[in-house]
């Protein structure tokens, strides 16, 4: 059977190796860290997403490990609710929410199981050479510094927005333009948890497109995020620096003293081992595939945490590819044509960002008499609850092959 070289244990690689090692495929999956994260915000498993982890059978794992969060509730300045929201069909909060680093555990644990499929930690890959036959890969060991070339069949690049390995895949015309940043800036970290963060999540606006947000995860830790909705140089800069302690105190010069709880999550910040800032972007490619190369999850359509749907993608898009690559395991060029052919209708419906990308900025307000309207709208809505009457509308349909 074909032998198969993966690039990243986040999501997408984790579930492609699942199902590939158990059609008899030899999966290696190479992984930039030496042990699993513990950096990600919380995401929602919904729409086919939930139909293939439950086909691994790990909905009931899954389940177990939810944040059991009921809503979300909107604050004001001094810490008064003038907004709130139950969670399920409103659409804000939903009803199978989970901590990325405990979804990426189950996930990874399951196919780790797959006796065919190796992980190895704290590898990279360095270079690759294609041809007619296979895939010339150069792996970097990062315990002892050495490099080893091993040949595979085919070659899957899935290490994220920024991947590394997107950049030997992909001609050099390429590599810079497929990301398209939304100038919108983002940080998540935990906090230590205090009683009143559960079991809602509490969302706090501040004139200048500021916002800060908090979300229940265990009875001892709280998620906590700061999003800035406005082009920044120097946060801009601070991301591209790789500098943590740069980044923390620029954010920290934007929030401090905004009002609600941002002092104690600023605090917190500061402190936080597990703080992940991006700047928030999408990437579009005409093109998922290079010869014996592929690309998957974010690092080939990443739609931006602004839609939710990013975990759920990752997901399918591996289900779909593995589906083709068992179909068509020695022809891999017809079986990326197929996977992208089947998907891509699907990647355009859920990437683009609603009001013709607008929304962020209409949701974030930059003024006071803006953010005054804001919560005026919301609170009336809030209190007459018309979700009631609407059908659940978020979960765009896919129909899933069977492996």
């Amino acid at each position: 059977m074909p032998r198969v070289i993966i690039s990243g244990a986040g999501i997408a690689g984790t579930v492609l190796a699942y199902w590939l090692g158990k059609n008899g495929f030899q999966v290696v999956v190479v992984e930039r860290s030496l042990s699993s994260t513990q950096s990600g915000q919380i995401i929602d498993v919904e729409g086919p997403a939930q139909e293939i982890v439950t086909r691994m059978g790990l909905m009931e794992d899954i389940k177990s490990k939810v944040t059991h969060e009921a809503g979300i509730r909107f604050v004001d300045d001094s810490s008064q609710e003038f907004a709130l929201f139950p969670v399920g069909r409103t659409g804000i909060s939903n009803e199978i929410e989970i901590m990325r680093p405990a979804l990426a555990a189950v996930l990874l644990a399951a196919a780790d199981k797959v006796p065919n499929v190796e992980f190895r930690n704290g590898c990279t890959i360095q270079a690759i050479q294609q041809n007619a036959s296979d895939v010339i890969v150069d792996i970097h060991n990062k315990a002892d510094g050495a490099i080893s070339q091993e040949h595979f069949d085919m070659l899957v690049a899935s290490d994220g927005l920024r991947s590394p390995t997107r950049d030997l895949v992909l001609p050099i015309s390429e590599k810079k333009s497929c990301l398209k940043s939304l100038k919108i800036f983002a940080a998540f970290f935990s906090i230590p948890a205090r009683p009143h963060d559960r079991p809602y999540a509490t969302l706090y606006q501040a004139p200048g497109r500021r916002a800060v947000f908090t979300k229940p995860w265990t009875e001892h830790e709280t998620s906590a995020y700061l999003t800035y909705s406005k082009y920044d140089q120097s946060l801009h800069d601070a991301r591209e620096s790789r500098d943590v302690n740069l980044q923390k105190t620029r954010l920290a010069t934007i929030f401090q003293g905004l009002g609600w709880e941002t002092d104690r999550l600023i605090k917190g910040m500061i402190k936080a081992e597990n703080f992940y800032f991006e700047e928030i972007s999408q990437v579009k490619l005409n093109k998922w595939s290079r010869g014996r190369c592929v690309l998957l999850g974010d690092t080939a359509y990443c739609p931006s945490p602004l839609t939710g749907q990013g975990t759920n993608l990752a997901i399918l898009g591996a289900y779909v590819l593995a589906s083709r690559l068992i179909e068509h395991g020695d022809n891999p060029t017809k079986a990326f044509e197929e996977y992208e052919r089947d998907l891509r209708p699907y990647v355009n419906k859920v990437q683009p960002i609603p009001l013709g990308g607008y929304l962020p900025l209409l949701i974030n307000p930059d003024t006071s008499w803006g953010l005054w309207i804001q919560r005026f709208i919301l609170s009336w809505v809030s209190w007459l609850q018309p979700w009631k009457y609407f059908p659940d509308l978020k979960n765009v349909p896919y129909k899933l092959p069977d492996l």
